[in-house]
């Protein structure tokens, strides 16, 4: 559907938390207006498009049949995106959805599938892609300027409290969510940690269940094995408060090094492969100088990927984040649980049919419940930054 005069209509399904700070958020970008909201509860519904001034439906098929939308924003939980995404995508809508896609690939791959057979535009609000040291980051190992790439390290502490968790309903359950960290706090720091250091091409797993009462895991870890030879490591936790979120990519010629928003770089002299062979030193190794790194301050947040899927419609603006790209932070947490389950390492790319029956299982069997007297919704207060 080609949007008129230079916007785009948007529609956000999914009002209830972090749809609400997408409408929000929509008013500040020049190329989108927002024109409708849907929610499954109509009341709030009801109450989002009152605050906006726009019509507002408690079916996403009949926004999508309004006319009143070029384009949808899908932020409801994790399982119903897909579906939804698809319907929109087959009415010849454009669709924007959160992270994660979906809460398994073999949905996800139907998403991506629909965007291509009825060539929409398709995106993931991977919003972290924007931060300028990333950007910076990306720019560097893309250069070549580490060489071969022989470790890859990602730590994530993404603290939260049992509060949090009992808010939803639908959170951290094998049902509602199809997992825990790796489901809803770190899919942005596993994008990332996936493209500075690539898609690894096996993976030994290990979740925990450590402080909170879930079904799902609050810990979990995992030791990469890439198609180069080189080698990965990645932990992730609800239970960690404090700093020492970091990616560290350790190569040939460097090694870079982000922790806490900072980054840095530092280059070998010679390479660690060429002074292993020639040195005849006993101790010691080879030069390790800190190469200053100029970033750039610039924009960043969700507006940026809000802005920039607008421009893609309108004038072919290439996506700083494609629905299709999406697939790999899940598909590697999908690995993790999959092997944490049978013991044993597992390759990728991951048989969906295996995940599918995995999930299905953990499903079944769940005997979980969660008070409903604690459950409301909120929507994150550091949504726009």
């Amino acid at each position: 559907m080609a949007p008129e005069k230079g916007v785009v209509r948007m529609g956000v399904i999914g009002v209830g938390g972090m749809g609400q700070g997408h409408c929000r958020t929509m008013q500040a970008v020049d190329e989108m207006k927002l024109t409708a909201v849907c929610d499954i509860d109509p009341a709030t519904a009801e109450k989002v498009g009152a605050d906006y001034g726009v019509r507002w439906f408690a079916n996403h098929r009949d926004l999508i049949r309004s006319g009143l939308c070029d384009a949808v924003l899908v932020a409801t939980p994790h399982p119903p995106r897909p579906p939804i995404a698809v319907d929109a995508m087959k009415a010849g809508l454009h669709v924007l959805a959160e992270k994660p896609l979906s809460e398994r690939v073999s949905t996800a791959d139907k998403m991506i599938a629909a965007a291509r057979e009825s060539k929409v535009a398709f995106a993931v609000d991977f919003q972290r892609r924007t931060e300028p040291a990333f950007k910076k980051a990306i720019e560097l190992v893309r250069s070549g300027i580490l060489g071969r790439i022989y470790r890859r390290t990602l730590i994530s502490p993404e603290y939260r409290s049992q509060a949090y968790y009992d808010s939803g309903g639908w959170r951290a359950t094998w049902t509602g969510e199809g997992g825990g960290v790796m489901m809803n706090q770190s899919p942005h720091i596993l994008d990332l940690f996936i493209l500075l250091g690539g898609m690894p091409s096996r993976v030994m797993g290990k979740t925990e269940t450590r402080l909170h009462r879930i079904e799902v895991e609050d810990l979990a870890e995992a030791t990469l094995t890439y198609p180069d030879g080189g080698t990965g490591y990645f932990y992730c936790s609800t239970c960690e408060a404090g700093p020492g979120q970091m990616i560290e990519i350790f190569g040939d010629k460097g090694k870079l090094c982000w922790r806490n928003g900072k980054l840095s770089l530092f280059r070998f002299d010679p390479p660690i492969a060429e002074f292993t062979r020639t040195s005849e030193k006993m101790w010691g190794g080879p030069k390790c100088e800190e190469v200053p790194v100029d970033i750039p301050d610039g924009p960043r947040g969700h507006i940026n990927i809000l802005r920039n899927f607008a421009r893609n419609i309108l004038c072919g603006e290439p996506l700083v984040s494609p629905g299709e790209e999406g697939i790999r932070s899940l598909e590697l947490a999908n690995a993790v649980w999959l092997s944490a389950f049978r013991g044993r390492p597992v390759d990728l790319p991951l048989n969906r049919r295996a995940y599918d029956r995995f999930l299905g299982r953990m499903r079944r069997e769940s005997k979980f419940e969660k008070d409903p007297a604690r459950i409301h919704r909120e929507t994150d207060p550091h949504h726009l930054v």
